[in-house]
């Protein structure tokens, strides 16, 4: 969203934008849907859009804030009931149908924002807008039938588009409290470097969203960025929201060399999940002395038989030998696991947990271990929806919150359970620590020291950290 509000202003636009949860991070608001929302309440946020406001855009990120986002905007209409309400994000481009008739948008922008909402908002002006012209967009027809416009190509110069518009978002409350997406090292931006993924995972929603094309930035502008974000903001660690950022061997180690040429001091990280091909010991050095501290990789599973059902193309062998090489060169590595593919075995789960131990002795620091969902836009989804697995009603979408809540698990295995599949995933996560700490005792010490210092170093002492605030709040409460 803040890419959609830096492109509409670069436009000539004038821009309001309306953080919720930025503006209030330590109100929290009891929700319908079995959770709670922190931040600004559905009906502040509606307060606080400007009266004069001709086009209203909300952003619908990952499924699993479906319902919420649905009822905030069946409030923004109510409100604004002549405004023109646009939707956009990676569950609109998955479930357009179901958007258009869920809810009162006028118009859901598919994939890439930026160039749809720029587009739109002139037409919109000009009083101009002829919705069949507009590539990217789906929309409900006089007839009542939910069109869908062709695709907008992929932005292949992304350096040509906008800055994000932090400017317009409280982001020193995020920065004054250590909030990012990754491991809290200081006032933390975040940063994007590439987009897309070439690889066609059937549990990810990426083909959908963004196409199988990765798009790297140019090293040299991002970097600009970056030292722009130093000097405005006193940013000391950058949070690389990347699907994949490390694909090509070349951009990486450019990009690396021109921060030392630079003589650039900053730490960085790749909270998301990246690739291990392409990160050896040079790259992994390289990578160190340009000030990356924490990378998450997500081989998903250590049974052949499970990679291959779910096009992962990856060897175990070789994502152990990139974490003994990184682990080697004072790189924190967290790794992510999944249990719980259609299909999957308990002795193909077994061949996870070997995996599980080899990851926690080539020194991997954490592991997460996550529960299959299917989700909108993935490959998986669309074959197991297709079978009447289970309903689209708002359950279904808080099950997809079962990576922070565990009670939420729900088995598409048929060979197991829920609470087999939960007790899966907990054994997974004590063998790793198990494994991990027998074999290097001395990381539970310093796991205290660094909480007590107020600098972490590693996801699950940010982990710890967040729990105990959420503890505070509360006791408080």
């Amino acid at each position: 969203m803040a890419y959609v509000a830096g492109a509409l202003r670069e436009a000539g636009f004038e821009i309001q934008f309306i953080d919720a949860l930025g503006e209030s991070l330590d109100t929290r608001h009891p929700a319908d849907h079995d959770c709670y929302l922190y931040g600004l309440s559905p009906e502040q946020t509606v307060e606080k859009i400007d009266p004069d406001t001709d086009i209203i855009g909300v952003g619908f990120g990952f499924s699993f804030e479906w319902p919420t986002c649905r009822d905030l905007v069946t409030d923004i209409r109510i409100r604004f009931p002549d405004a023109l309400l646009l939707g956009g994000g990676e569950h609109i481009t998955a479930m357009p149908e179901q958007t258009m008739k869920d809810t009162g948008l006028d118009i859901g922008l598919l994939g890439e924002g930026e160039e749809t909402a720029v587009e739109i908002a002139r037409a919109y002006v000009d009083g101009a807008l002829e919705l069949p012209k507009i590539r990217g967009i789906t929309y409900v027809s006089p007839s009542g039938e939910v069109v869908q416009n062709e695709r907008r190509p992929r932005k292949r110069e992304l350096d040509k588009i906008a800055w994000p518009a932090w400017d317009l978002v409280p982001i020193e409350n995020y920065l004054d409290r250590g909030y990012g997406f990754g491991v809290n090292r200081g006032r933390s931006m975040p940063m994007m470097a590439s987009r897309g993924c070439p690889y066609q995972c059937t549990f990810c929603s990426n083909p959908s969203m963004w196409t199988t094309r990765w798009i790297p930035r140019d090293p040299d502008l991002l970097l600009d960025e970056m030292q722009f974000y130093q000097k405005k903001y006193g940013a000391e660690n950058f949070d690389f929201y990347d699907l994949t950022a490390i694909v090509k061997k070349s951009w990486i180690v450019d990009f690396c060399r021109k921060i030392e040429e630079r003589g650039l001091s900053f730490t960085w990280q790749l909270p998301s999940g990246t690739r291990t091909e392409a990160i050896d010991g040079e790259v992994a050095s390289l990578l160190y002395w340009s000030g990356c501290r924490n990378m998450s990789y997500s081989p998903e599973s250590g049974s052949p038989a499970v990679l291959r059902r779910i096009k992962k193309k990856i060897h175990p062998d070789s994502v152990i030998g990139s974490i003994s090489e990184a682990t080697k060169n004072g790189m924190n590595i967290k790794c992510n696991i999944i249990f719980g593919f259609p299909g999957e075995t308990f002795r193909e789960v077994c061949e996870s947990y070997w995996f599980i131990v080899r990851m926690a002795l080539a020194g991997a620091f954490d592991v997460s271990v996550w529960a299959f969902s299917p989700y909108p836009g993935s490959e998986l989804f669309g074959e197991i929806s297709g079978k009447n697995r289970f309903k689209m009603d708002d359950k279904y979408y808080d099950s997809l919150r079962s990576y922070a809540d565990p009670s939420s698990t729900i088995s598409y295995s048929e060979h197991f359970s829920d609470r087999e599949l939960k007790c899966l995933r907990s054994f997974g996560v004590i063998l790793f620590y198990i494994v991990s700490w027998i074999r290097r005792p001395y990381r539970p010490l310093k796991m205290i020291w660094n909480i007590l210092r107020g600098r972490q170093e590693s996801r699950s002492e940010q982990g710890l950290v967040n729990l105990f605030r959420r503890s505070q709040f509360t006791s408080t409460n």
